[in-house]
């Protein structure tokens, strides 16, 4: 029974001293590499625990932070070489 208590205790201290910023920057840290490693398998339910509750309670931001990025992905037009910008710039002064 003393080991129980003790096995108890050393989880709540873990469990308390853990924060959700670093457990879900391993859980990314352990996805990355893919499904075949073992560290994927724990990971994963962080992850999606993590996307599940961003879309449970920031619906609206969610989809504006989705929308928004799609757009800037989209290519910029490439600016104009110009050959002689530095004689003009030279010129300008």
């Amino acid at each position: 029974m003393n080991w129980l208590a003790v096995l108890l205790l050393a989880v709540g201290v873990v469990l308390g001293r853990a924060r959700p910023d670093h457990i879900l920057s391993w859980a990314e840290d352990a996805v990355a590499p893919g499904w075949r490693t073992g560290k994927f398998w724990l990971g994963a339910p962080v992850v999606l625990v993590a996307v599940a509750a961003v879309w449970v309670l920031r619906p609206r931001r969610t989809l504006a932070n989705t929308r928004s990025w799609r757009q800037d992905q989209r290519a910029h037009p490439t600016p104009r070489y110009d050959p002689a910008w530095a004689s003009k710039r030279r010129d300008s002064t």
